[in-house]
């Protein structure tokens, strides 16, 4: 899958995938699996305040489909991992990592 915008080259977005072909213009990568792509969008997201499918896919537009790009999200929101308004934005959910990082201490 090809990346072409602004954050091709971003290591939070392509660290885990595979180069296949690269020149001065292109980087084609593996299109990333289900856990990979719940990372990539938890990167995307503790990056930026806020973000919308339309952003997300705009930056992942090569890599993943909105309709990718929205199951991993709902599945992100099942988890306790991502929050979303009634106006569409997603957030990370600061509190349950917060509260995921003290259980795991006290034990």
């Amino acid at each position: 899958m090809e990346l072409r915008n602004a954050k091709r080259n971003d290591p939070q977005i392509t660290s885990n995938l595979s180069v296949v072909y690269e020149d001065p213009e292109v980087i084609v990568y593996t299109a990333p699996n289900e856990d990979e792509l719940k990372n990539i969008l938890l990167n995307l997201l503790s990056q930026s305040e806020k973000m919308n499918i339309r952003e997300l896919h705009s930056v992942l537009s090569g890599l993943a489909s909105e309709d990718k790009i929205r199951h991993a999200l709902n599945e992100l929101i099942e988890e306790g991992k991502v929050l979303v308004d009634s106006q569409g934005y997603y957030y990370i959910n600061y509190v349950a990592e917060a509260e995921m990082e003290d259980y795991y201490f006290e034990s």
